[in-house]
């Protein structure tokens, strides 16, 4: 007599629950790994469509602080260009739609794997339009040839360039902290200081020198003897009883 096949049905089905959270949990593993290529072969055609529309120094935003990083950086850039061909959509006119449309399906791809929200850290500055489309052109090239052939998984999220160790800022009054981290004018040196000091007391000792040396020299003279002559200055000079002695 066969066994009925139910059993063994209601048996597999026991167990399918459990397999899906597995399942669930490697496609979502699996958003940062490109098995076919995303990036289409006509992509420097998208790109060079949308410079002719363009005015080349409109300013756009991008990127001043990413970490370098050799198999994040061109991802990053793209989403983040990405993100400004989506606002220039807002923007744009009907003519622009169009070849804008082309080269944000290009780029499109990146969305499944990094998080679009940004980190405080992330500082940007202004750039023409025209180098953020090479940037693009340039990062798609080097992605084309790799991106089929790594996982992307620790890309998912911004990483920003460590910030200086000096601040620009002036420190809050009571941070210790701060306080310590500014710069102080240099202290003078103890050879300064005692260079300062010992200087009047050395040309002190001078001058007193100076003056026993001649008050020897004075006593040592014999009584009576001529002081030295005064040296006679020419008949216009001054006169002589204006003339001082000089010992």
């Amino acid at each position: 007599m066969t066994a009925p096949a139910w059993p063994l049905t209601a048996f597999k089905l026991l167990f399918l629950p459990l397999l899906l959270p597995q399942n669930a949990t490697a496609s979502v593993a699996d958003t940062c790994t490109f098995p076919d290529s995303p990036i289409s072969s006509t992509f420097l055609q998208a790109i060079s469509d949308l410079s002719d529309y363009v005015l080349r120094d409109y300013p756009v935003d991008v990127p001043a602080n990413l970490q370098v990083d050799e198999q994040c950086w061109a991802l990053w850039h793209l989403a983040l260009a990405k993100q400004t061909l989506e606002r220039l959509k807002l923007v744009a006119g009907s003519k622009l739609q169009v070849p804008l449309e082309a080269v944000y399906t290009e780029v499109n791809f990146v969305s499944q794997c990094i998080n679009q929200s940004f980190p405080s850290c992330l500082r940007f500055r202004k750039a023409n339009i025209s180098h953020l489309l090479l940037d693009v052109s340039s990062h798609l090239a080097a992605l084309q040839t790799l991106i089929t052939h790594q996982s992307f998984q620790p890309c998912q999220q911004y990483r920003c360039q460590p910030e200086p160790s000096t601040v620009s800022t002036l420190p809050s009054s009571g941070s210790l902290g701060a306080l310590g981290n500014t710069l102080r004018p240099p202290k003078p040196s103890h050879f300064h200081l005692l260079a300062l000091g010992v200087l009047p007391i050395l040309l002190l000792l001078i001058l007193v020198a100076a003056w026993r040396w001649k008050q020897r020299k004075r006593q040592s003279r014999p009584p009576g003897s001529p002081k030295s002559p005064t040296p006679q200055g020419p008949p216009d000079s001054v006169p002589q009883d204006m003339q001082v002695m000089v010992l």
